[in-house]
């Protein structure tokens, strides 16, 4: 009896240490999915906080390597917009970005299915310091185009996403 009850007790901790590797993405399911083409105009006039990602979560996205020294200022606060579906050969997620109260970054993120960054591209930016410069994308299966506005004046500039989830600038 004592010998069952240790097997059953050994299979539990196993099976819930094993469950706890599997599942470490599981908080990426409470975020919204989207279908493409959309357009990501992320600006401070039309964007809601939602929940912040720990430094932990942060880790595990790989975040650091792309926002680099930004994420440790003080002020820096960044969170899943939502995860578009733009391949089933790599996964994506748009991620809103402050590196500081003046600026607001919308960040598409392509990854592999061992969640490796394979590269990534600003969606939209939007600063109130000055109000120079702001950026709006649609976003499509295959391309980015990226609308930057200063002082008014607007420039396209088009980025392909490659079946591999690569983004080259065309």
């Amino acid at each position: 009896m004592k010998n069952t009850i240790k097997l059953i007790l050994f299979i539990t901790v196993i099976t819930t240490v094993a469950s706890c590797k599997v599942n470490k993405y599981s908080f990426l399911s409470d975020y919204p999915a989207k279908t493409v083409p959309l357009i990501d105009s992320t600006n401070f006039s039309n964007h809601v906080e939602g929940k912040l990602l720990t430094k932990q979560q942060q880790e595990l996205l790989k975040l650091p390597s792309i926002f680099e020294e930004q994420l440790n200022d003080e002020n820096a606060k960044i969170g899943i917009s939502y995860l578009p579906k733009l391949s089933e050969n790599f996964q994506s997620i748009v991620y809103y970005f402050y590196p500081n109260n003046n600026e607001l970054i919308s960040m598409l993120v392509n990854y592999d299915d061992q969640f490796n960054i394979i590269n990534s591209q600003i969606l939209a930016y939007d600063e109130i310091a000055e109000g120079m410069l702001k950026t709006t994308s649609t976003l499509d299966k295959n391309n980015i185009k990226l609308v930057e506005y200063i002082s008014d004046t607007p420039s396209t500039i088009i980025f392909n996403i490659l079946e591999d989830g690569n983004i080259t600038r065309e």
